[in-house]
């Protein structure tokens, strides 16, 4: 069982790419973590990572999209407009799913156990 905590950060939109870090492994951070708070994160964490990876999938297709239309000669104002709103929109709603499992992952661990995740986070993960 891997339970892994998101970092927030958000996406290069205009290159397509990612300045996000890979999620950790909470278990590896937090090491007096219950049976019951290892149960619930997993369950938390596997929620969100299908809505996320879904989010991603739908932003990928519309960054495919982006690059078919800008690629076009003329003017594609008519198509990328919408496209850029909706790849912005995107980019929302995970930025907003991966707060709420912050949120919700600090609901299961104690006060000591935070303070340990959020030292994790402020090092370098490499």
């Amino acid at each position: 069982m891997v339970v892994s905590l998101f970092v927030v950060a958000p996406a290069n939109a205009q290159r397509g790419k990612s300045n996000e870090r890979e999620p950790r492994d909470i278990t590896k951070i937090v090491s007096n973590l219950s049976s019951a708070q290892k149960k619930k994160l997993d369950a938390i964490n596997e929620e969100s990572k299908a809505r996320v990876d879904a989010l991603r999938a739908q932003q990928k297709a519309v960054r495919d999209s982006i690059a078919y239309y800008i690629h076009r000669d003329g003017d594609q104002s008519r198509a990328l407009y919408p496209l850029f709103d909706r790849e912005a929109q995107l980019q929302s709603t995970i930025s907003r799913e991966m707060y709420a499992t912050k949120l919700k992952i600090d609901a299961v661990l104690s006060p000591e156990q935070r303070k340990m995740v959020k030292e994790a986070c402020r090092k370098p993960s490499h």
